[in-house]
């Protein structure tokens, strides 16, 4: 679950990024920021939308874990782009933004994500909340529960890591390495527990170029920061490219962290269900159809 989990966060953030000119930070800035202010929480159909709601900057610096000089400088970004609008309430999304092309299409790929989430589990034989069927499915909370999820991740694990490119990098390395893994079924239930660790022999290094094309990153950032968490050990080297170190993955507080990270997205998908969404047949609800993995070629 946790790898499946990690391909939903890299895809949201990657697509994010690619939406506001190539920012990591600010994409999951924004997708805050959007979460709070116009998405009907995982639970809630459309008629029961509550009205928009705005977010100071204090209360984005603390929830995020971030300084408020760094949070207010990618709220001022925001604004002079005219992504947000600041009050005296706060800050938030305009409607109208909402419908900007690459906003739409942001909003929409996060979606699917979301629901190729959905239809993975259930292909791997995770047990799945039971559909409502009665209440009409509105992919806004769909929407709402894949940044949920999302912001559960940077939640619960940003706190390890000097940046969030760090944390991004991190989790795009752990999804190249495990994509022989989870290309296998028998082999991804196999190791489908923290424990015992996947040999490398199962597993496919990386190159930091891949990843830095991947994540959209500038190919001196992708080398300085990887150089950074090798020497820390955090990483290894192989010969064709980079893996988490085994020592990384077993970490005891990395996996309390998983773990409870991981009971939290579950009440997510509980939630989910409760406002319609077809667990039963979760294809029925993608958008613009099942999204393909980001690629590390």
């Amino acid at each position: 679950m946790a790898r499946l989990i990690a391909e939903l966060q890299v895809s949201m953030i990657t697509a994010g990024a690619r939406a506001l000119d190539g920012d990591l930070d600010r994409a999951i800035v924004f997708m805050v920021v959007a979460r709070i202010s116009d998405m009907p929480s995982p639970g809630h159909a459309l008629a029961e939308r509550r009205a928009s709601q705005a977010i100071s900057i204090n209360a984005l610096a603390a929830s995020l874990a971030r300084p408020f000089e760094t949070m207010r400088r990618h709220i001022h970004a925001l604004c002079d782009r005219g992504l947000c609008t600041r009050g005296p309430a706060g800050v938030t999304v305009p409607e109208a933004v909402q419908a900007r092309p690459e906003i739409a299409a942001l909003f929409r790929s996060s979606h699917d994500a979301l629901v190729r989430l959905a239809e993975d589990l259930a292909a791997f034989g995770f047990a799945l909340p039971e559909t409502r069927a009665h209440r009409p499915y509105d992919w806004r909370s769909g929407l709402a529960a894949a940044h949920d999820i999302l912001l559960t991740g940077v939640e619960f694990s940003a706190h390890r890591y000097q940046s969030w490119t760090d944390m991004v990098m991190a989790n795009a390395i752990l999804c190249a390495n495990c994509r022989p893994i989870m290309e296998d079924r028998a082999t991804s239930i196999a190791y489908a527990e923290f424990s015992p660790v996947p040999p490398e022999a199962l597993r496919r290094p990386v190159s930091t170029g891949a990843i830095a094309r991947a994540l959209g990153l500038p190919p001196s950032t992708a080398h300085r920061r990887v150089a950074a968490m090798v020497e820390s050990g955090f990483l290894v080297r192989r010969k064709r490219g980079v893996m988490l170190a085994d020592s990384a993955i077993t970490d005891a507080q990395r996996l309390a962290d998983a773990r409870t990270a991981l009971l939290h997205t579950r009440q997510i998908l509980i939630r989910l269900a409760a406002g319609g969404f077809r667990f039963a047949n979760p294809a029925a609800c993608y958008l613009d159809g099942r999204p393909e993995l980001v690629p590390f070629g």
